[in-house]
């Protein structure tokens, strides 16, 4: 059995513990006894909590027509709103009818905004509904890891003259800011993207750390998504670690701001060249108010490449192209991977700085080498023409 071939049965071996209970009672009792039991949800949500530790039910003694047996309307609104995305995605390919009703729009798109908040904007629902698949196909795009090797494509190709950004902030699962902006910039300044001004910050609700047992807690539980979308492409790349990749910056005496910072590196040029490897950079500031909570009070974006530099617009916008057109990793794991990624990239950015540092004083040398020989051989060539001539 390939790996695909076990994915889709144990999603089918899941889903038949969903539909037990319908079966069940559609199999021994009347049309009443059913809608008792559909509204029973906390029963529901008791199977769907311990079907983890039960043995998979063999194939053998099942058939299609076991599920066939339940109304499209309990699947829809009882049992495929109950699953997380992966598993609805997992149980897409267990039969041809569960991958029609895994399809809706309407499902994919409540998915989108419960997870995205900023996703419910008219300018995005109108831009993920020209995706492929419209929300089911954005989902998949802003929901796996973008790879660390990205497309092959060279960087000149024709990249968009823009991109939206879609970002959310939650605090322990609450959500807590969304901003959706465009940038359209092609030129040779460097490429930022900047998400509010100074003078208007928005409260989060979240009580101003006072010391470093609510400063960790603030820090465990805020989640930062930085959706980066290619209207035009109709692509999509989350480029947002969720948690922060380094050690917030504390200045609680002097402004009393907390800036965490956010990341996630991918492959963008030849190795050894300053864009082997380029860091996507998020910043986020929490500043203190009057009223003792803080307040989100800048959000913004860079790319950077191995020496620290900032990338201008133009290099920008192709990189996170090509980012886009590349391969998607694990779904899992977003947080560490970043962390891990960032980890790699400072390390070798030092090996880089170093090198540099040490082929400057050999490259001065040379050059001086280079002078002296050249010196030399004029004084040659001259005495030379002088006694001889």
């Amino acid at each position: 059995m390939g790996p695909l071939d076990m994915q889709c049965y144990i999603a089918y071996s899941r889903l038949q513990f969903f539909f037990f209970p319908f079966l069940k009672v559609m199999n021994s009792n009347p049309k009443n006894h059913l809608i008792e039991k559909v509204k029973q949800k906390d029963d529901l949500q008791s199977l769907a909590s311990n079907q983890m530790d039960m043995d998979p039910p063999s194939l053998a003694g099942t058939s299609s027509s076991s599920i066939s047996a339940v109304h499209p309307d309990i699947i829809e609104t009882h049992i495929l709103t109950r699953l997380d995305p992966t598993a609805l995605a997992s149980a897409s390919c267990a039969s041809s009818r569960l991958y029609s009703l895994t399809s809706n729009e309407t499902l994919w798109t409540n998915i989108c905004n419960s997870t995205w908040p900023s996703t419910n904007h008219p300018r995005l629902r109108h831009v993920i509904s020209s995706f492929p698949k419209g929300p089911r196909s954005f989902f998949s795009h802003a929901f796996t890891n973008p790879d660390m090797a990205t497309s092959s494509s060279p960087m000149n190709l024709d990249c968009p003259p823009g991109l939206i950004s879609a970002v959310d902030i939650h605090f322990q699962e609450r959500h807590i800011f969304s901003k959706v902006v465009e940038t359209e910039t092609t030129d040779s300044s460097p490429f930022r993207v900047d998400l509010l001004e100074t003078k208007d910050p928005v409260p989060t609700g979240i009580p101003h750390p006072v010391n470093e047992e609510m400063y960790r807690e603030i820090l465990e539980g805020l989640k930062l998504s930085w959706i980066l979308i290619d209207p035009i492409g109709r692509r999509a790349m989350n480029v947002s670690s969720y948690k922060p990749v380094t050690a917030a910056e504390r200045r609680w005496l002097s402004t009393g701001e907390v800036h965490l910072r956010y990341a996630w590196v991918f492959s963008a040029g030849q190795e050894g060249s300053s864009l082997e490897y380029v860091k996507c950079g998020v910043t986020a500031t929490f500043s203190a108010s009057h009223t003792g909570e803080m307040h989100v009070s800048k959000v913004s974006l860079h790319l950077e490449d191995m020496f620290g530099k900032h990338l201008n617009g133009k290099d920008s916008l192709a990189i996170l192209h090509k980012g886009m057109m590349g391969k998607r990793g694990v779904v899992k794991g977003r947080e560490e991977e970043g962390r891990r990624r960032y980890d790699a990239y400072k390390k070798m950015r030092r090996i880089k700085i170093i090198l540099g540092e040490v082929r400057k004083p050999l490259n001065r040398q040379r050059t001086l080498d280079t002078l002296f020989l050249a010196f030399s051989v004029f004084i040659f060539v001259f005495l030379v023409l002088h006694i001889f001539f």
